[in-house]
């Protein structure tokens, strides 16, 4: 895995040493049972439940016959084992089986007597026995000696059978349990790094000023966000439960096959050779078409999502089919991609089964040289035979993940770009706020330019002026002027690259971000509204609002009738988007939501385009009316809604053409004129009524 993968576990240290140590102990639990299944198959099936060349109770005229086969020393050792014999003149071993069982001194010792004891019985040349065939005499011989003694075999056989059925069970409830317990710690901290992400990535787009918005496109950002993060805590549970569980089940199968020394292991390189072959193929076939996908998701989304804000236009212009085909053009293209990659990838399990049962024929064919030359046992080719297949498929389990990993590190990457990326906006190193006696509302730009990040040229040059509270100033100017650009700078959705903005004689660079942006209420040109009820948007600043603060925003909005006359009133239900109410009633809201916090600055960024001329004549006096302690600036289309405005500020590509009162800048700009004029009858240029009527 890659540092960036590796990195999201840097705060889950305690789980995965959890994890890791339950799956040492399920590995463990899991490749034992292979070799009891070897006993079960040598022992208790072909030797009949006889595990050792020490027999439960001996006769004590077989215990001489064996001590005339043994060493002086090794037959003390063998008369001391055994109690004296009893009134049937059978001895009781009084050693530990399990001693005998793991290879001790003493059985050994009688298992050479006996399987030399049954070659001379047998006419046999004792010196040409192997270990294995001198183990199954001396198996034949505790037979012998059992039947002698008038025991069933059969009760021998079930005895030892039940016994390590038994065993096998507990190691099987062992084993399960830790896969348990390494599922629901794999989940959980899965969940918890997606959380973490989700979290963290999105606080870090809450952060972004409009420039990084667009950098990334809201498409992309909602796809890092959600599918990138979702592939990614799929990557970590498959880390946990798979990635670790291979390597340590290998690693202990290997121990258990040095163990058995079948002289088979080379049949294990021939598959590992094998599987990395296979994988290594398919990955570079795949690779580049995972990298690919994560981009397609983006397309996918960002057409999606035009066409589902552009819906009304799509149908006002019957470009449905248009539209449709588009999407179907990049869906189409995301889908022969996951199908090259899926097809690709069917590949695996196939030869992977090839490949994995040609290694059993290989261990059958050669193991069964071994058992036919006496050198090995069934269970043993069994038990190695299970031993490679795991770990074949740790190795299988690695590459399949390693498959993966492509994907989860474009969208490791992708996730990356929106944590590093900084914010063309940032908190001020040292903020300042003004003193307690400093005007309040009085907002101040001086020699601003401003450029777009990576624009040629300035859209915002050179403007200067000054509105203090109670006072109303109005920006005008044709389309692509610069108006809601300079507004902008207000509230610092950008930065001015050159001049300054003051608020209370105070760069708003230097002041704290949150305290700025609570002391000015703007209101973009298009009113955007939540989720939830009427009251929850208006009051939507916080507990700072309060219920007649949200009344009295909601009176000067020319809000109060359409909400009081809808079914629920103040808690009637607003969908998202606020696509259930009409576009001036959407903007009115956004006004009163603008208002209800008292801010120090009121900036409405065409704010009333929406809004009808008796409902816009309403609003502006009572704007004049009840923000006398507001300083206000209006971004406006029609003359009309400045026209009464305390100065009127004249934009013409970025630059200030002219300044003052209506009636002086209808004497003095010819560019205010030209607009006026087109807006406005002869008559109507001359008459300025009382209260905002004209």
């Amino acid at each position: 895995m890659s540092l960036r993968l590796i990195k999201l576990f840097r705060h889950h240290v305690p789980a995965l040493v959890a994890i890791v140590a339950l799956l040492i102990v399920q590995a463990t639990s899991e490749l034992a049972l292979p070799s009891f299944m070897s006993e079960i198959v040598d022992v208790g099936i072909q030797q009949g439940g006889i595990a050792s060349a020490a027999p439960d109770a001996m006769r004590a005229d077989t215990l001489a016959q064996l001590e005339r086969f043994m060493p002086t020393g090794d037959a003390a050792v063998v008369e001391a084992a055994y109690a004296p014999a009893d009134e049937a003149g059978v001895r009781a071993y009084q050693g530990s089986a399990a001693d005998a069982r793991e290879g001790s001194a003493l059985e050994a010792s009688l298992a050479r007597a006996e399987a030399q004891a049954l070659a001379a019985a047998t006419g046999q040349d004792a010196g040409k026995l192997t270990d294995t065939m001198t183990e199954q005499m001396a198996v034949q011989f505790v037979r012998a000696e059992y039947e002698a003694q008038g025991r069933d075999l059969a009760d021998v056989q079930y005895a030892y059978l039940g016994s390590t059925a038994a065993t096998m069970f507990a190691l099987c409830l062992v084993g399960l349990a830790c896969a348990v317990a390494v599922g629901a710690i794999a989940s959980r901290t899965a969940a918890t790094i997606a959380r973490d992400l989700r979290r963290d990535t999105f606080r870090k787009v809450m952060s972004f000023s409009p420039a990084e918005v667009n950098r990334f496109s809201q498409a992309s950002l909602i796809t890092r966000c959600t599918n990138d993060i979702q592939q990614l805590q799929m990557t970590a549970t498959l880390f946990m439960r798979m990635v670790l569980y291979a390597p340590i089940m290998g690693v202990v199968a290997v121990m258990r096959v040095v163990q058995t020394s079948t002289g088979l292991e080379w049949t294990i390189g021939v598959a590992v050779i094998s599987v990395c072959a296979v994988v290594g193929v398919l990955v570079g076939f795949t690779m580049p078409r995972f990298k690919r996908m994560q981009r397609l998701i983006d397309r996918v989304n960002l057409v999606a999502r035009e066409m589902l804000d552009g819906l009304m236009p799509i149908r006002a212009f019957g470009r449905q089919a248009h539209e449709l085909e588009r999407f179907d053009d990049v869906s189409r293209e995301l889908m022969e991609t996951q199908l090259f990659t899926n097809r690709s990838m069917s590949f695996m399990m196939p030869l992977m089964m090839l490949v994995m049962n040609c290694v059993t024929v290989l261990i059958v064919w050669f193991g069964a040289h071994g058992v036919s030359d006496g050198v090995m046992q069934v269970g043993d080719m069994m038990a190695f035979m299970s031993y490679t297949m795991q770990i074949v498929m740790a190795f299988m389990i690695l590459t399949m993940v390693a498959v993966m990993l492509p994907r989860a590190e474009v969208a490791a990457e992708r996730i990356d770009e929106v944590a590093t990326c900084e914010s063309s906006i940032r908190e001020p190193v040292r903020p300042e706020l003004p003193a307690a006696d400093t005007p309040r509302g009085e907002l101040s730009f001086s020699h601003v330019s401003f450029r777009y990040p990576d624009a040629d040229d300035e859209v915002v040059s050179d403007v200067s002026f000054t509105t203090r509270a109670g006072q109303m100033t109005g920006i005008i100017g044709s389309t692509g002027s610069g108006k809601s650009t300079l507004v902008q700078l207000i509230p610092r959705l950008y930065d001015v690259t050159a001049g300054s903005v003051a608020l209370d004689g105070v760069d708003v660079r230097a002041w704290p971000l949150g305290e700025l942006r609570r002391r000015i209420g703007y209101i973009p040109q298009q009113g955007r509204l939540f989720s939830g009820t009427i009251e929850s948007n208006v009051r939507f600043a916080g507990d700072s609002v309060s219920e007649a603060d949200a009344r009295r925003a909601a009176d000067i909005a020319q809000a109060t009738g359409f909400i009081e006359g809808r079914e629920g009133g103040w808690d009637s239900e607003v969908s998202q988007g606020g696509s259930n109410v009409s576009g001036g009633q959407r903007q009115r809201l956004a006004i009163a939501r603008a208002l209800a916090k008292r801010p120090e600055v009121a900036v409405f960024d065409d704010s009333f385009s929406a809004l009808d001329y008796k409902t816009d004549a309403a609003l502006r006096e009572a704007i004049a009316r009840e923000l006398t302690d507001t300083a206000v600036v209006v971004v406006a289309q029609r003359v009309a809604t400045i026209m009464h405005a305390h100065e009127i500020i004249v934009l013409d590509d970025g630059r200030v053409v002219g300044r003052g009162t209506h009636e002086e800048l209808l004497r003095s700009c010819p560019e205010y004129l030209e607009i006026a004029e087109s807006q406005l009858s002869a008559a109507e240029l001359g008459l300025v009524e009382e209260g905002g009527e004209r």
